[in-house]
């Protein structure tokens, strides 16, 4: 069992110094030199299903941008929404830059939401972003000067936390760790994470069509289409940190949320085609199960509690320098008086999560991912 930790750990440490050096690159953060040259405009997509408490604030920071309204355009696509939303996207029209849109019938679900509102762009590069997400005033012309030398940008996604609220920071933080994960592989050119809350991309550069997006499953839209990205020649891929381009998002359901969020993301896990997304997830996955039993061992008995402290301990080190930096980098370093009850638990939810996810799917807003 010693020999089997001493391996795993070996390896996950390997994983987090490449990812390090990717962070310790600095090439993900915002520089100050002036854009080389910028794209024509945007077309930001946002499908919507019964978020009518949070379009309010989305549409208040769409009228703030400022970026002027001939460079961009908001298509909203409701999906089957029961609730007024649609209605209140609709009163916005005549301010806004928008296009209000319902998914026709026989459709169903994000991905067909957005490929619809794809199909009604009127700019090569588009942005995605999720209802529930608000931005800056110049998150859009951000945006339009990065696209100017790149084709795949990944935004910065920061989760918004209630201070003093150890559940909310905990989700704050493992949100995090993945957005740094994300940063880092951007930044080594091998990308394994995006997230459609804040992501951009050049239509003709990258084809997107039901067969990309997986449309036969309900979620994993972002990594869908970064694995196909990937497959394309010469494609240039970003990722970029700067409070003006950031989406700035919140989390709802307390622990039973965040654990279903957790799952819903491991249930599209087998879909992947991507090797090195397989790959990393596979050890990390394997890492933990491995704490887990041996800390079961342990309750029964048959080991001393000495090895799974020990193996949890190592990976704390390891994690440590690689999210505090990019905490520090975008201060956001006070969610790590949370780094060691999240090391803790970590193992146990994300290992029940994942087996949750894999074996029975779940069920997100009314729809089974399975």
């Amino acid at each position: 069992m010693i020999i089997i930790s001493t391996i795993l750990i070996a390896i996950y440490t390997i994983a987090i110094l490449w990812l390090l050096k990717g962070l310790l690159t600095n090439n993900w953060l915002e520089s100050n030199g002036a854009p080389s040259q910028t794209v024509n405009g945007i077309s930001v997509i946002v499908a919507f299903r019964n978020e009518r408490e949070n379009l309010p604030k989305l549409i208040a920071s769409l009228e703030a941008q400022d970026l002027p309204h001939e460079f961009w355009e908001a298509i909203l696509v409701d999906d089957g929404s029961t609730d007024s939303g649609f209605d209140l996207v609709m009163s916005c029209k005549s301010q806004l830059p928008l296009k209000p849109l319902v998914l026709p019938d026989g459709q169903a679900g994000k991905k067909q939401a957005l490929l619809y509102g794809l199909s009604a762009a009127s700019f090569d590069t588009v942005v995605f972003t999720d209802a529930d997400c608000t931005h800056t005033p110049q998150w859009l012309s951000s945006i339009r000067e990065s696209m100017g030398s790149t084709d795949f940008l990944q935004g910065e996604v920061k989760p918004q936390f209630e201070k003093g609220s150890i559940i909310s920071m905990f989700e704050a933080l493992d949100y995090l760790s993945l957005m740094a994960v994300s940063a880092a592989s951007f930044a080594v050119g091998k990308p394994v994470i995006a997230s459609s809350a804040n992501l951009a991309f050049r239509r003709s550069k990258v084809n997107v069509d039901t067969k990309v997006l997986r449309t036969d499953i309900a979620s994993g839209d972002d990594m869908f289409l970064l694995h196909h990205a990937k497959t394309i020649t010469d494609l240039r891929f970003r990722f970029l940190a700067s409070p003006r381009v950031a989406a700035y998002t919140s989390f709802s359901g307390g622990i039973k949320g965040f654990v279903l969020r957790r799952s819903r993301w491991a249930s599209k896990a087998t879909a992947y085609t991507d090797s090195l997304t397989l790959l990393l997830s596979f050890l990390v996955f394997t890492l933990n199960f491995w704490i887990i039993l041996l800390a079961i061992l342990t309750v029964l008995g048959v080991i001393t509690f000495n090895l799974p402290i020990s193996l949890l301990a190592a990976k704390a080190i390891v994690d440590l320098p690689f999210l505090a930096y990019y905490l520090f980098k975008t201060k956001q370093q006070n969610l790590l008086a949370v780094f060691i009850p999240l090391q803790i638990l970590y193992p146990f939810y994300i290992t029940f999560a994942a087996i949750l996810g894999l074996i029975k799917g779940t069920t997100w807003k009314g729809r089974i991912n399975s």
